[in-house]
């Protein structure tokens, strides 16, 4: 699940190298070649480089650091033509630095105090999976297909023919298929039939398990199909379907419940109170 994991990466990325910024910017020494000057601030080799190996889960491309770097310039420029003329000082902005701070300060805080300490066992996932298994009902037909695509319809048969007679589909798919799935032997997975061209689609109902069709005219060209497994609409899925989902909604459980532990026990050491009456003289309307 762009899949949710790298959206997730990409937004620690554009935060992380903000922080390596903000890190620069108190006139630390630093001896290592700069990558950029802009105005007073530069930014060196050393800081990109303890960022990259302090993160070594976050995929970074060449790319991506050097679309950093351009913004890391414009933003400087700016951010210190906005203090000279003492844009910093305006009550404001202020205001609105110290919420982001401590904005940022209570996510660091329930990070470590929660989300890093929550760890999720295959164990429990499959006992959440056996307890809750008719919750996980198939929405959709889903195929497990392999694809061959050749141009003519004398090469589709020739090349069934070589299938028939023992010859290995990934390896001829691999060295002779059109189709984009060639580089991984034409293995496209679980996938359900509108992921497919039209014609391909249709006759996947009426495909055998692991019997190689007979070629699928399409606009693209002739396919051959093989159908390795189904799964049909309504029944229960797999573990291995929803594992990642068990593994997210025990996650979402784990995190709520402990952050209101957490809450319970702040609110027993803080002494905390609330004025609701006092609400009436906002004058809103409901």
């Amino acid at each position: 699940m762009m899949s949710q994991k790298k959206i997730a990466n990409a937004a620690l990325l554009c935060i992380a190298l903000g922080l390596v910024s903000c890190g620069e910017r108190g006139g630390n020494n630093n001896d290592s070649p700069v990558v950029v000057s802009s105005g007073k601030e530069k930014l060196h080799v050393s800081d990109l480089n303890v960022f990259i190996m302090d993160n070594p889960g976050l995929e970074i491309s060449k790319t991506q650091i050097a679309n950093y770097i351009e913004r890391w310039s414009e933003k400087e420029l700016i951010y210190q033509a906005a203090v000279t003329d003492e844009f910093d000082k305006h009550p404001d902005i202020q205001k609105k630095v110290n919420e982001l701070k401590k904005d940022f300060i209570v996510a660091a805080y329930l990070h470590e105090k929660i989300d890093s300490q929550i760890s999720v066992s295959n164990k429990e996932m499959e006992a959440y999976y056996k307890e809750k298994s008719s919750e996980f009902i198939r929405e959709h037909d889903f195929y497990n297909v392999q694809l061959l695509l050749v141009e003519s319809s004398a090469e589709a048969y020739r090349v069934r023919r070589s299938l028939l007679n023992g010859e290995d589909f990934e390896t001829l798919a691999r060295e002779q298929s059109l189709d984009a799935s060639k580089e991984n032997g034409g293995k496209l997975g679980w996938v359900m039939p509108n992921a497919l061209p039209d014609p391909v689609a249709t006759r996947l109902a009426s495909l055998s398990i692991n019997t190689v069709s007979t070629p699928i005219r399409t606009s693209l060209g002739y396919y051959l199909v093989l159908v390795l497994g189904v799964r049909k609409k309504g029944e229960e899925q797999t573990f291995e379907e929803v594992k990642d989902l068990i593994e997210w909604r025990i996650r979402a459980k784990t995190r709520e419940d402990t952050y209101k532990n957490l809450l319970k026990q702040l609110q027993e050491h803080y002494r905390v109170e609330i004025n609701w009456n006092y609400l009436d003289s906002l004058n809103l309307e409901r």
